[in-house]
């Protein structure tokens, strides 16, 4: 991922932070609707029904590895909605216009559901040693996002500045690290490579973007330095 590479953030402040500030622009007119965070819960909470439909279309009901698969994303989309009820991520609180509603879905959303059509119309198989490693890589990611996001939410909401210690203690986002995690977990069980790519794209573009404008504002909070020097960006710093 690009953002891991050193002397990428110059590339990320000039190139890749105008260009996503760009897209998620209203740079064509249209009406208003709704907040963002529409789109975002519609195919978060409308993945498992997708996934049934697939079963039903490509005839995948006595598939393991489909079955496994809407387990594990119709579980993440589930709690994606418990969260969003409990406490809704700010950034998607916004009102947004129609064309934006369209980019966002086209542009990230629904590439997403690209690993649960290829598992179906691949009927891919996974041995047990993937499937087992699947799921013990997506109930840990699933427990990193939603503590460290919990975390996050009700720590600001009490008082605004650094948070430098509970699971942010090692890793400055351990709540991005449990998404990548989750969503790893979606590609390493379709075993395909578009999968992949689809991940990295997304995880290069929008995540490394919004990482790389955070350690610009931990550097200029109190203590902000020393944070960094004693955590690691994606992976905890342990030693």
């Amino acid at each position: 991922m690009l953002f891991l590479l050193p002397g990428s953030r110059p590339l990320y402040e000039k190139v890749v932070d105008p260009l996503v500030t760009f897209l998620m622009s209203p740079f064509i007119p249209s009406p208003s609707f709704k907040k963002m965070c529409w789109s975002v819960n519609l195919q978060k909470c409308g993945t498992i029904f997708y996934c049934w439909f697939l079963m039903n279309r490509y005839s995948t009901q006595d598939h393991l590895t489909s079955w496994i698969y809407l387990s594990l994303h119709g579980t993440y989309g589930m709690m994606w909605c418990l969260k969003e009820l409990i406490f809704p991520d700010p950034n998607w609180q916004k009102p947004v216009t129609v064309f934006q509603h369209l980019v966002g879905l086209a542009a990230c959303l629904l590439p997403y559901w690209y690993m649960a059509w290829s598992v179906n119309y691949y009927r891919t198989d996974a041995s047990f040693p993937r499937i087992a490693f699947c799921i013990w890589l997506h109930t840990v990611g699933n427990v990193l996002m939603m503590a460290s996001d919990t975390q996050k939410f009700f720590v600001l909401k009490a008082k605004k500045g650094l948070i430098k210690d509970g699971w942010f203690a090692k890793c400055r986002n351990t709540n991005y690290l449990g998404e990548i995690m989750i969503y790893g977990s979606y590609a390493c069980l379709s075993q395909d490579r578009l999968s992949w790519a689809i991940l990295i794209y997304v995880w290069t573009l929008l995540f490394g973007r919004n990482m790389v404008n955070k350690e610009k504002s931990f550097e200029r909070k109190r203590g902000g330095k020393d944070y960094i020097a004693s955590s690691g960006m994606l992976f905890p710093k342990l030693f």
